[in-house]
């Protein structure tokens, strides 16, 4: 990787940590732990998942392999090979693979983001995404406060290269509200919402315009987060999903049963027919972000925050095309619609973004329609997860020119975000060494 070079900084818009235990044990303030705990509670490594009051057994095993197992400094092939093979917990595992130090060590993250070409990072939760599914509004509200207080610790290791990004509880939108302002007196950049339905609400509700009013004179990004989605939809579902743990099913003790994502489908029906793959990160992130981008454009719910900015993350962008095409061809149909629509296109590239990672091809064919608004993402230290190379490998296959490339990985971004470039990296370091943790003994 040593010949390898840019000229140019980079930043990733989307990068993940793995919240761990001392968030629920030092950062929700001493007298609402035990509370905050038995309404939701997911640290990694943890055989036991709690939410609203239920525990259920969680594979601890799999959290790791999926959620923080991609090594900087491998090959595409051999990461693959050791995060579908190996196991966690074993010697082997820990000889071979590793888990990801930079989950929540920032010294070990700065190490990683050298090699991996990535100037600055934008970090986001990964557990969070069952924030939805908490009931409890006042669990949820302390829970992303502490969050949020933890993952702003953990970006003071570099201020100019690593930026938090909050989160909001939706369950109460007085204490979004305050937790926008307080995190906009912090600094933060940028808030990250799963478009996803919150106790039966969809964020474009109006009982949520209070928030996005607050957003939008903060200044800060409207981050739409996507998340893969496993909970069983029906009580039947849940049955045919576990059928070896009928009873529990039936009383909802092994999962919520709840319907709030258009991914869960896929994996309900995937689990009945006894296939044992997660086939919801195929289609079930993009499902998600084509939702969101469908309503806000086909209702013109943008329009009544015309200063906001919003950014598409983890789903994906060879989509984008189709969604802005048939929006725009189906609101030129007056009897589809009783009021006036501003136009879908014109919306999304005034007010929106979206991000890609590294193997979208498609992106870099069509740059005219990415140019501007495309932001790289690793996903690192996911299980799907690749440096800013491979990137700049496949756009230099495709032709990319210097000034677009300079835009994609990084200039939008920080425009976006308002930041400051800071140009650490040039070329991979010739002595790198990743910085793992044991399994053994942990699982």
């Amino acid at each position: 990787m040593t010949n390898r070079h840019k000229d140019f900084p980079v930043f990733d818009c989307d990068s993940h940590v793995v919240e761990p235990a001392e968030i629920w044990n030092e950062y929700v303030p001493k007298g609402k732990r035990e509370y905050v705990k038995s309404h939701f509670y997911n640290p990694l490594v943890e055989h036991i998942k709690v939410l609203n009051g239920r525990t259920y057994p969680y594979s601890s095993a799999g959290a790791i392999s999926a959620t923080s197992s991609w090594v900087p400094g491998r090959s595409t092939e051999q990461n693959r090979i050791n995060i579908g093979t190996l196991t966690p917990g074993t010697p082997e595992y820990d000889e071979k693979g590793g888990k990801v130090a930079a989950t929540w060590n920032p010294s070990a993250r700065l190490n990683d983001m050298d090699v991996m070409g990535i100037d600055q990072v934008m970090i986001f939760p990964s557990h969070m995404v069952y924030l939805p599914l908490v009931r409890d509004a006042q669990a949820a509200t302390v829970l992303t406060s502490a969050y949020n207080d933890w993952a702003y610790d953990y970006c003071q290791a570099d201020t100019s290269r690593i930026f938090p990004c909050g989160v909001l509880a939706l369950q109460d939108v007085e204490g979004a509200i305050a937790e926008v302002r307080r995190l906009a007196k912090r600094g933060f950049k940028v808030v990250a919402v799963r478009p996803v339905l919150w106790s039966g609400r969809y964020p474009t509700f109006p009982e949520f315009d209070p928030l996005w009013r607050e957003l939008e004179e903060s200044g800060m990004v409207l981050g739409m987060h996507t998340f893969p989605s496993y909970e069983p939809l029906t009580q039947d579902m849940a049955r045919r999903m576990r059928p070896d743990l009928a009873d529990e099913a039936t009383a909802g003790t092994w999962h919520e049963i709840t319907s709030y994502s258009p991914g869960q489908m896929v994996q309900n029906v995937v689990d009945a027919m006894g296939v044992p793959v997660v086939a919801s990160q195929n289609i079930g992130f993009i499902l998600e972000a084509q939702t969101w981008l469908t309503i806000v454009l086909m209702t013109g719910w943008l329009s009544k925050f015309p200063k906001m900015k919003a950014a598409i993350l983890e789903s994906n962008a060879g989509w984008l095309p189709v969604v802005l095409e048939k929006a725009e061809t189906y609101l030129k149909f007056g009897y589809l619609r009783s009021v006036d629509i501003p136009d879908p296109v014109e919306t999304f590239y005034n007010q929106c973004h979206i991000a890609f990672e590294s193997d979208e091809e498609s992106v870099y064919r069509m740059p005219d329609i990415y140019e501007n608004v495309g932001l790289w993402s690793s996903d690192y230290p996911h299980l799907d997860g690749a440096d800013v190379w491979d990137s700049i490998d496949l756009m230099n296959k495709w032709e990319v020119p210097i000034e677009t490339q300079a835009k994609l990985l990084g200039g939008n971004a920080r425009k976006l975000y308002g930041i400051d470039p800071v140009m650490k990296i040039t070329e991979p370091p010739s002595d790198y060494v990743p910085m793992l943790e044991p399994t053994v003994g942990m699982i």
